[in-house]
């Protein structure tokens, strides 16, 4: 699990990233292009949210259905990257 965590954190980074840099560079808050970097990082936000609850959970006391279902949501929020080179094929749902 570690790879597609580490994939994921790199992305969203770097996502993060591109979209400050938007924001700074549009003096229009109300344009499409602020717009669409603010919904960027909130997108960022959730999918850290997902990925910090899936490392709270303590997988020795939880049933393995539910890691299994945990693990999916991973790899689903992983599709919109698989046009990266360090996607893994084996990841998509």
């Amino acid at each position: 699990m570690a790879d597609i965590i580490e994939f994921l954190e790199a992305r969203l980074s770097e996502d993060e990233a591109e979209s400050l840099d938007s924001l700074e560079r549009e003096p229009c808050p109300e344009s499409w292009a602020n717009i669409i970097a603010t919904r960027i990082l909130l997108e960022c936000a959730v999918k850290r949210k997902i990925i910090a609850h899936f490392n709270r959970i303590d997988w020795d006391y939880e049933p393995a259905g539910d890691q299994d279902y945990m693990e999916k949501f991973l790899f689903i929020i992983a599709e919109p990257y698989m046009d990266h080179p360090d996607y893994q094929p084996d990841w998509r749902q």
